[in-house]
Parts: C-alpha cells; sequence; structure tokens
C-alpha cells in the first residue's frame, strides 16, 4: 500500500505534469480529459461526474452533453485554458482530488499484478512506476516495456532509469524526474551494501 506521504507526493506530480483542470479539454491526442488527466472515453462516463454549472449546482444530463459533444468537436493538442471558453460545467476541489484518489488505488492494484513485489520497492521506484503507468497504462507497460519490466523485477534500478524515458508529448522534465528517482534509488541501494 503506498504511504501517505507518496501519496501526496504522488498526486502533487501528476498536478505538476498533468495539470488540474476543473473543466472538460482534449488531451494531446484528442480524448476528452478532466482534473488531474482523468480521461472522459463516452458520453455516458461524462454523465456520472458530478459537474456543476455556472450556479454551482449539479448539471443536467443536457448541460453535460452540451459541453461534452462542443469539445470534442475542438482542435486538439491545446493549451487546457484554451477550452475553457466552450464549457459552462466545472468539477470541484473535491471532486477531482477523489478522482485522482481513485486513479491512485487503481493503479497501485495493476502494479501489483505486474509487479508483485510492488509493495517492497523503495518509495522512488514506486513513485517512478506510478508516473509511468499514469501515461502508457498497464496493457502498455506490461506488453510494451519489456526491458523495463525485467528490469524493475529484478530490481536493476539502473537499468530501469535507462529504460524509463516516454516519447513525446511526455517533457523530458517530466522523464528526468522518473529516470532521477530510479537512480536515487540505484544509488540508496548501493549505499545499503557497502554498510
Amino acid at each position: 500500500m503506498a504511504s501517505t506521504s507518496e501519496k501526496a507526493t504522488l498526486r502533487a506530480k501528476l498536478e505538476k505534469y498533468e495539470g488540474k483542470v476543473k473543466h472538460m479539454y482534449l488531451d494531446s491526442k484528442g480524448y476528452v480529459t478532466v482534473g488531474v488527466g482523468h480521461l472522459i472515453p463516452d458520453l455516458k462516463s461524462a454523465q456520472k461526474l458530478n459537474f456543476k454549472n455556472s450556479k454551482s449546482l449539479a448539471a443536467t444530463q443536457d448541460e453535460i452533453k452540451t459541453d461534452f459533444e462542443l469539445i470534442k468537436k475542438q482542435p486538439k493538442n491545446r493549451l487546457a485554458s484554451f477550452y475553457k471558453k466552450h464549457t459552462k460545467l466545472h468539477l470541484s476541489e473535491i471532486d477531482i482530488n477523489k478522482l485522482t484518489d481513485k486513479h491512485i488505488d487503481n493503479f497501485e492494484s495493476e502494479l501489483k499484478r505486474i509487479f508483485p513485489d510492488f509493495a517492497t520497492y523503495p518509495s522512488e521506484v514506486k513513485l517512478a512506476l506510478f508516473d509511468i503507468i499514469f501515461n502508457v497504462g498497464m496493457t502498455d507497460l506490461n506488453n510494451k516495456w519489456p526491458s523495463f519490466k525485467k528490469a524493475i523485477k529484478s530490481k536493476d534500478w539502473a537499468t530501469a532509469a535507462k529504460e524509463s524515458n516516454r516519447k513525446p508529448p511526455i517533457s523530458a522534465e517530466r522523464n528526468k524526474y522518473v529516470k532521477d528517482l530510479l537512480e536515487k534509488a540505484q544509488s540508496n541501494a548501493e549505499n545499503s551494501a557497502k554498510k
């Protein structure tokens, strides 16, 4: 189980790299998104979220449909703020945090399925894995990252660091953050082995 401090660090980093957006927008691939990178795959999913209108009253199904359909028609890969003028609805801070917490819990159970020893990994490794799975998803992490996965399973954090790079639109800064975490885990492991 990720500790309270690991979850707090993770939430802060996800907000930094994903943003925290109260209204619907399109991500770099053109998917409707809200909050901290929460993908809304279809209208039905959007209508299950606790959107509020400008008077902070619960949005109707029709209001959510209007916002969702209007956002889908916009060009993708713009700043989230670009989409604000096309929306009338928003999620509260509390609802965004609940969505993020739910993602963290889901990703943790997925990471434990891929990496049975996940609970024993150093904090830096857990944070790195959370960041990667948040971007690439469980299926890709499990199937398209064989060298990285092998390095993690054998607790070879240095090789994992070399294999951790993601392609754009992931920023160089975010890739460096993950690489640095894994290198720190390697350095800590080497230092404890010397004692």
